[in-house]
């Protein structure tokens, strides 16, 4: 992991007032994030960006778990090794959460998964994903007029997985932060990944804890059309990518221009419990207004370096189950 560079200034934070811009930002009607009920499960995905690494104060770190509270079970990326940080994050959430996450891998991160455990349970398997010898090769995929070729026998990042049951909505997440720095590898994981997790759903139910199998994390890709190779594999293996709904939002990145962060999962088995509630939340354009307006009209750059470094460079997207 390799910090951002950390902002030249300082800024004091209101906490009561950033926290209420947060609320209100989710409750417009263009943003608007159910709030959670029973008979529904909210899921998210965010990656942290550095998180443990990055020093980011008590202040901002409450500010992410507002975010995070908001949800009965995120898919977290970017943790680091030293927990100092991420402990801190449960304490703020505090009630009925908790977590679980893998040893580092590449790029020296974790992937987890917090959880409200007043509403979701882990079931059984709690695994990193491995690639088998058949699994791995060398992969051709043709995008157009384009043709890649990789040879592929390994991860970066392990994909981490569990099972969790929420009101006997039985389901299997898998969090995933695929390579970015080369693109072949990055295509050549993603074909790996989602064909592992068509063959494994294609088993039969004595083999699986749950055939309502959710992928769902930082798997960089750059756009969400046939002509993206990564989007290609997925397509091709069956996934249904939904669209988020949010206004005037496209992106996940603080840009707004990439499709970074996604959730996916088998129609055939899963579409049935999806509601068709999905979005992104640009919790960017909520925090630190204070900030925003004193650095002028000339130096919004500064405004970004701040909110990656003390927030993160991604935003949520999170999506409503039935259950």
């Amino acid at each position: 992991m390799v910090a951002h560079d950390k902002p030249t200034f300082t800024f004091d934070i209101d906490l009561d007032k950033e926290i209420k811009a947060l609320r209100t930002h989710k409750n417009k009607d263009d943003r608007k994030i159910p709030d959670k009920t029973d008979d529904k499960l909210l899921v998210a995905t965010w990656n942290l960006t550095n998180f443990g690494l990055q020093k980011r104060t008590e202040e901002h770190i409450k500010l992410m778990a507002e975010v995070l509270s908001w949800f009965d079970l995120v898919a977290v990326q970017e943790v680091a090794d030293d927990l100092t940080h991420f402990n801190k994050l449960l304490k703020f959430l505090g009630g009925s959460y908790k977590a679980f996450f893998s040893d580092i891998g590449g790029n020296a991160e974790r992937l987890g998964f917090v959880y409200d455990s007043a509403k979701v349970n882990p079931v059984g398997m709690v695994a990193e994903l491995v690639i088998k010898k058949k699994s791995g090769g060398t992969f051709t995929i043709e995008v157009g007029e384009e043709s890649i070729t990789v040879d592929f026998d390994d991860y970066n990042r392990n994909p981490y997985m569990a099972t969790f049951d929420a009101g006997g909505f039985r389901f299997t997440v898998i969090s995933v932060h695929a390579y970015y720095g080369d693109k072949k590898l990055r295509v050549a994981e993603n074909k790996a990944l989602s064909t592992w997790v068509k063959n494994r759903s294609q088993k039969p139910d004595i083999n699986l804890p749950s055939k309502n199998i959710i992928m769902l994390g930082d798997f960089n890709l750059e756009a969400m059309k046939p002509t993206d190779p990564n989007f290609k594999v997925f397509k091709e293996n069956g996934l249904y990518l939904p669209k988020h709904e949010t206004a005037f939002i496209d992106g996940t990145n603080l840009a707004g221009d990439k499709h970074y962060d996604q959730l996916m999962f088998f129609p055939s088995q899963t579409l049935q419990a999806f509601n068709g509630k999905v979005g992104v939340y640009d919790f960017d354009n909520a925090l630190f207004k204070k900030l925003w307006s004193s650095l002028g009209a000339d130096n919004k750059k500064d405004f970004h370096i701040y909110t990656r470094y003390y927030i993160a460079d991604h935003r949520p997207l999170w999506v409503q189950f039935k259950i």
